[in-house]
């Protein structure tokens, strides 16, 4: 078996756009707190190849991650074989569009491809025989963190509040909802190379809050401390799409990067020197709404922002207008491709989507794998998929995140029924192994 890392920067000019935050803000960068990069990890055993990707961005466009495709197929791996994530940053620029929160940079989006992929060609650079594979665990703890004062985005969107001693991070989705508090990761050790750290855990990159500053947040703090600990580092993001910092602060932020750094001061279990990926397809099902019913939700949202002329109210408007357009191709059943890799036997998954934990958690006992990493943000951004809980009471990623995205909402069940399918293939590709 042999792995090679690399990375290449991909920080964008002052002036750019910011994702995220709310509607129509206009934040531009106007300094950068840390750099941006695209870091890659390219995994080669008897003759297969498998690649990681983790960009420091909110998300990706079909467009990019085509383009991204297309420049690695040298490099001997598929679209099928790579696993091409974002790390969902909120202080770093719109790549594909999102009505109301950030609009992308055309000279910035253009050479962003070739960027990502420049990282992978650096880690095809850099092979070199693994020694040792080892995989880690451990509770990620925060200490007792106290109740959130501020309750904004609460009232705004129907938030769920932090309970005090709620740790690093709390279920904004479901007041008292499941948390993922664990750190996941590997160390891939190799001859005449610096060690990769491989780290995992789950949280909205948001703790920096709504500063007109470049940073990729969190999972940058985790890489910048691994990468001065001797290891190449890259970091991919959870299901995050209900987890928030209890806190949002500087400190916590620092603090919650350290936690999961120190992941790989706990026990380690040595791995066989084994690697397999591949894509693992799901049809979506999606509410198909008369142009009645289509109406009679955008009025409800508008009247909940205070009318037509209020900002808030304008992705509705839009998106009303936009689903009429296409009405003669809203289906109801929309495929996707989540992917898969076995790197030791352990599992890592990936969805393209701002997960929910509990589909996480479905995967897992499904595949009857504790220790398997569940990542959101593959490729092209298609925004939350909520469980029933959450649809059931009307929470912002049911019906009004779809606005950002120009898409319908999902069916209640779709979320719980993607991680049961992600389950299964998982459990039959151990089996397989």
């Amino acid at each position: 078996m042999r792995a090679g890392f690399g990375k290449y920067e991909i920080t964008p000019p002052l002036g750019v756009e910011l994702a995220g935050y709310g509607y129509y803000l206009e934040r531009r960068a106007q300094r950068v707190l840390d750099p941006l990069y695209a870091r890659a990890a390219l995994l080669e055993d008897g003759g297969r190849r498998a690649l990681i990707i983790a960009c420091d961005l909110l998300g990706l466009s079909r467009e990019v991650c085509g383009e991204v495709f297309e420049r690695v197929k040298p490099l001997g791996v598929s679209a099928d074989e790579t696993m091409l994530l974002s790390v969902h940053t909120h202080t770093g620029p719109v790549v594909k569009d999102h009505e109301g929160c950030g609009v992308p940079d055309p000279g910035y989006v253009a050479g962003v491809a070739e960027k990502i992929a420049r990282a992978a060609q650096r880690a095809a650079e850099d092979l070199h025989e693994v020694e040792a594979l080892s995989f880690f665990t451990r509770p990620l703890g925060g200490g007792q963190a106290s109740a959130r004062a501020d309750t904004a985005g609460q009232e705004k969107h129907g938030f769920a509040a932090p309970p005090e001693g709620t740790g690093f991070t709390y279920n904004r989705a479901i007041q008292d909802g499941p948390v993922d508090r664990t750190a996941r990761g590997f160390v891939i050790r190799r001859a005449g190379a610096l060690p990769i750290a491989v780290s995992n855990a789950a949280c909205h990159a948001v703790f920096t809050t709504a500063v007109p500053d470049v940073s990729a947040d969190f999972p940058g703090q985790v890489n910048r401390l691994l990468d001065e600990e001797g290891y190449r580092s890259i970091f991919l993001n959870g299901v995050c799409g209900d987890i928030d910092p209890s806190e949002k602060t500087f400190e916590r932020r620092d603090a919650f990067a350290r936690a999961i750094a120190d992941v790989f001061g706990a026990a380690e279990t040595p791995l066989p020197l084994t690697m397999k990926a591949r894509a693992i397809p799901f049809e979506l099902r999606t509410v198909v709404m008369t142009r009645q019913a289509r109406h009679a939700a955008v009025e409800a949202v508008v009247a909940a922002h205070g009318g037509p002329e209020e900002l808030a109210s304008k992705p509705a408007l839009v998106w009303e207008k936009d689903m009429l357009a296409k009405e003669g191709q809203l289906t109801g059943r929309e495929p996707v491709s989540a992917r898969c890799l076995l790197l030791g036997g352990v599992p890592v998954v990936s969805m393209p989507f701002e997960g929910y934990t509990r589909i996480g958690e479905i995967v897992r006992e499904t595949a009857g794998r504790q220790d398997a990493l569940v990542l959101g943000c593959q490729e092209e951004m298609l925004g939350y998929l909520p469980t029933r809980d959450d649809i059931r009471q009307g929470g912002y990623a049911a019906l009004e995140s779809t606005f950002l995205y120009r898409r319908l909402p999902v069916e209640a069940g779709e979320a719980e029924r993607l991680g049961e399918a992600l389950g299964l293939a998982v459990k039959d590709m151990l089996s397989e192994a």
